[in-house]
């Protein structure tokens, strides 16, 4: 009995740089990253920019001020009035800049995992569909060997009809499980096409192959890495830092105000030129109770969502990892079986030339030696599925 060869059935292998040159093309074809979307989001973006030392617009005051009296006295004065951004705010908006820019870094590798699992998922589900159907149609080409030799018999009467009928029915089977493998093939190679426009995907997938699974006891520093659990906790210092910049009133400028003056009468006639500057004092906090009590019940939010976050990827990474040593298990005793099927197999080919009936039973345990064959490959590559699942569960991208 021949054994099954893995190189077979998986045919080309994708190596990490072509793994993730298919997520440099999946992201191309996002709608956002099309021809005409990056420059209208750059016109955009040079359109909303912010000023490196103004709080706000600057403002003129215009006022004319004459005497009631039968007199000609009359003031006049013009003020260009500055908001500057004061010490501590020029601080803040530095930290919040670099806050920005890491959000924004955790968002595209958010982005950028979202992808990596449809590919790694496209890849795997035509993988194993792709490995069902050369089992099924190893077996049905057995059983096909087997119809004939019934067949035969059942002309001669040596053999009950009811039994033809079984292995016809069997055979029913085999066709009605090669169109569920061949519709999940199409699906997996149809989600491949629309992520990278490529028609076939890969059969082997080299990094799960080689790469070595975490182990439980480092899944906490492998999560703290996750692109999700990073960016609620970015969002959680952005969030707390906007309401102490708030509460030390280094949102309110610093006012610098340019003044020029007249002031008019029939005797005098006064131009005045002057320099103020106002400066807000926080002798306290500058927070009200209603902007404190929504940033306190919004910060519990976060805190409440980031812990649900931490215990989902670490329940679902610890879920993969126990499937993964049951696997491990599975494999291990279907190579018990398969060496007994092999024996039973051989033993049974030594009597099978003695007559029709001995061929019979030879050749079913044949099939059965080849279903046990073909649940250790399938188990395999259930295994490699599972360690991709895993990469994807602890935030690795392709």
């Amino acid at each position: 009995m021949t054994a099954l060869s893995s190189s077979s059935f998986f045919g080309y292998a994708a190596s990490t740089h072509q793994l993730h040159h298919l997520l440099k093309i999946s992201k191309s074809r996002l709608p956002n990253a099309g021809a005409q979307a990056p420059a209208f989001e750059d016109e955009r973006a040079q359109q909303l920019s912010s000023s490196s030392w103004l709080m706000g617009l600057p403002s003129i005051s215009l006022s004319h001020l004459g005497s009631l009296d039968k007199g000609s006295r009359y003031e006049q004065e013009v003020s260009l009035n500055l908001p500057l951004k004061s010490p501590g705010a020029y601080e803040s908006d530095s930290q919040i800049r670099q806050l920005s820019q890491a959000i924004g870094n955790q968002q595209q590798a958010l982005q950028n995992l979202y992808l990596s699992g449809l590919i790694r998922q496209s890849i795997w589900d035509y993988r194993i569909a792709t490995v069902k159907l050369q089992q099924l149609e190893r077996k049905r080409k057995l059983l096909d060997k087997l119809h004939q030799q019934q067949k035969s018999l059942t002309d001669v009467g040596e053999l009950p009809l009811a039994n033809l009928l079984l292995l016809e029915r069997e055979q029913v089977d085999i066709e009605l499980q090669q169109i569920q493998m061949k519709q999940q093939q199409a699906e997996a190679a149809s989600l491949f096409y629309r992520l990278t426009g490529q028609q076939q995907p890969p059969l082997a997938v080299d990094d799960e192959l080689d790469t070595e699974v975490t182990p439980l006891s480092q899944f906490d520093n492998q999560l703290a890495k996750h692109p999700l659990w990073q960016l609620q906790r970015l969002q959680q210092q952005q969030a707390r830092l906007l309401i102490e910049r708030q509460q030390a009133g280094t949102q309110d400028p610093w006012t610098l105000s340019l003044t020029a003056k007249r002031t008019a009468d029939e005797q005098l006639d006064d131009n005045q030129l002057g320099l103020g500057i106002t400066v807000p004092l926080g002798l306290s906090s500058a927070l009200s109770q209603s902007d404190l009590a929504n940033w306190q019940q919004t910060n519990q939010e976060q805190l409440l969502q980031s812990d649900r976050t931490y215990l989902q990827l670490k329940t679902q990474a610890e879920k993969l990892a126990k499937q993964q040593e049951t696997l491990s298990e599975e494999q291990r005793l279907l190579k018990r079986g398969l060496s007994l099927s092999r024996t039973i197999t051989e033993e049974l080919a030594k009597v099978k030339e003695q007559n029709q009936v001995s061929y019979e039973i030879w050749l079913r345990r044949y099939m059965d030696a080849l279903d046990t064959e073909s649940r250790l490959v399938l188990n395999r590559v259930s295994q490699q599925q599972l360690h991709s699942q895993q990469l994807q569960a602890l935030g690795i991208s392709l």
